[in-house]
């Protein structure tokens, strides 16, 4: 009588795609591929992701004839949030009596989308008397892909106007 064994070996184990990055709006997919002897594929699986945020998934491998200690592990990546681009626009108006508000000219996202899909802006930029208004701020609140941004310091400006002066009577 004799005895024969044949050794479990470790499978060879790959990480493609997609590592992590900053949202783009693409879908980023992360697979992780375990080949065996001879390179024929004994098990694949892949994580898919298309928002800012963290992407996590656990996996393992088990095979008779491979060691399944080896093979496992957690397919993971993160993608950031973007930088919006947000333009506000100062005024500069001659003293009318009315209130006055800087303009939110454009809210853009990294695929061209606008508005309060990308965020919301806040303005703390109304007066209706005449003043250089220095510190005045707007701030951007970001959605869900998109970074937030501080309170930015514009000027805005109400000019004096000349008063209309009507002498009368005697």
């Amino acid at each position: 009588t004799i005895t024969d064994t044949i050794n479990k070996v470790a499978a060879t184990v790959v990480y493609s795609g997609y590592s992590g990055g900053t949202y783009d709006g693409a879908q980023h997919t992360r697979t992780v591929t375990v080949t065996g002897v001879g390179g024929g594929t004994l098990y694949t699986t892949s994580l898919s992701g298309t928002n800012a945020g963290p992407y996590s998934q656990a996996w393992s491998f088990s095979n008779d004839n491979y060691n399944s200690v080896d093979e496992s592990g957690t397919l993971a990546f993160t993608i950031a949030k973007a930088d919006a681009t947000v333009v506000v626009t100062p005024y500069t108006v001659n003293y009318d009596g009315g209130s006055h508000t800087a303009t939110v000219t454009s809210i853009t996202g990294v695929n061209g989308e606008t508005g309060a899909t990308v965020g919301t802006v806040t303005l703390n930029t109304t007066h209706a008397n005449a003043g250089t208004y220095a510190s005045d701020t707007w701030s951007f609140t970001g959605a869900a892909n998109y970074n937030d941004i501080a309170s930015t310091t514009i000027t805005d400006t109400i000019n004096k106007v000349a008063a209309t002066v009507v002498y009368s009577g005697y």
